[in-house]
């Protein structure tokens, strides 16, 4: 139903109608990683098909976006005024295969890009644990038995599902992550070699962070370790500064824009932000975004794999902005 109704709206020209009437809202598009096999089919809102990202990087062309920096954005605001039909592309974490698989088609359509970068896994470079995890779990759907010789001694011969893994080896420390991560893929004949060689859960090395910002991709805040909302304001405070400065180890360059890890803040913490100098921060709140939004707090167009072309436009187009627009007064 809810595809034949976009249809409908973009032949009778609805979705045309939709970007004049939004045309002073800038599309700030969130993307995360890229899948080196299956991972899309794991969590396809967190893992995208190369193919999909060319795509849709081939139609924001075709549709004549403007592409700006959020430098711009931020100064444009303060005149009063963006820049109509105005476009953000921006890329969270700092998985590997982006390397390949976004920022060649980015350069191609050439656009401008921010990756937000959480620093942990660049500076400690091997997969990441829960997310691999959960995906071993998926794939194989069974429960995971450590052998006699494994390092979770108080559970050999045991059956343990993901949740429970991840609780046993929080309680034992994170010097535990890479054992335990390599004895469940034997378990499940997986090879983490196999992994670290494609780029599999894996992020970007310093290396190249450093040259993917030479090329001009903006390299912003994103934490240290991926944590935010969940800790207090001092550890908020140094999360944001050990990222702030691994980027500039990185990079050479002050950064001075933020992404909510998983879109989530407490309005407290917003002082933090103001004291570093920040200037503006993300959410995953599934807008377009207006000058009237506050800028720690601007929305952004969630795009994954699930998502059909035909959606994808319904959003860009602003068709989606206006219907919920509508939705919310018919509540009121």
């Amino acid at each position: 139903m809810k595809t034949l109704i976009f249809r409908l709206s973009k032949i009778l020209g609805l979705f045309y109608l939709a970007r004049k009437l939004t045309a002073d809202k800038t599309r700030i598009l969130c993307y995360h990683g890229i899948s080196v096999d299956d991972e899309h089919k794991f969590r396809p809102g967190l893992f995208m098909q190369k193919s999909t990202f060319a795509r849709r990087m081939q139609l924001l062309k075709k549709w004549k976006f403007t592409s700006i920096n959020l430098d711009d954005y931020v100064a444009q605001r303060e005149q009063g005024q963006v820049q109509k039909d105005s476009l953000i592309i921006t890329i969270d974490d700092g998985w590997q295969a982006i390397l390949d698989g976004m920022w060649p088609e980015i350069k191609a359509c050439q656009f401008q890009a921010t990756l937000y970068l959480s620093s942990y896994f660049i500076q400690h470079r091997r997969p990441v644990f829960k997310v691999a995890v959960f995906y071993l779990f998926w794939k194989h759907n069974r429960p995971f038995k450590p052998a006699q010789d494994s390092c979770l001694e108080e559970y050999r011969a045991q059956e343990l599902d993901a949740a429970k893994l991840l609780e046993v080896v929080k309680q034992l420390g994170s010097d535990y992550e890479q054992p335990v991560l390599k004895e469940l893929c034997a378990y499940f004949g997986e090879s983490i070699e196999a992994w670290q060689q494609s780029g599999k859960f894996m992020f970007l090395s310093p290396q190249q962070v450093s040259e993917l910002h030479k090329q001009g991709l903006a390299i912003e805040l994103h934490t240290h370790k991926h944590r935010f909302s969940e800790v207090g304001l001092e550890e908020a405070r140094q999360e944001l500064e050990r990222n702030h400065q691994a980027i500039v180890e990185m990079t050479g360059k002050q950064p001075k824009h933020f992404c909510y890890p998983r879109g989530e803040f407490r309005e407290e913490q917003l002082k933090v932000l103001s004291d570093m100098g920040i200037q503006s921060a993300t959410t995953t709140d599934n807008e377009l975004c207006s000058i009237k939004h506050h800028t720690y707090k601007l929305p952004r167009i969630m795009d994954n794999d699930n998502i059909s072309e035909l959606e994808f436009e319904a959003e860009i187009s602003g068709f989606m902005t206006l219907l919920r627009g509508l939705g919310r007064r018919g509540q009121s």
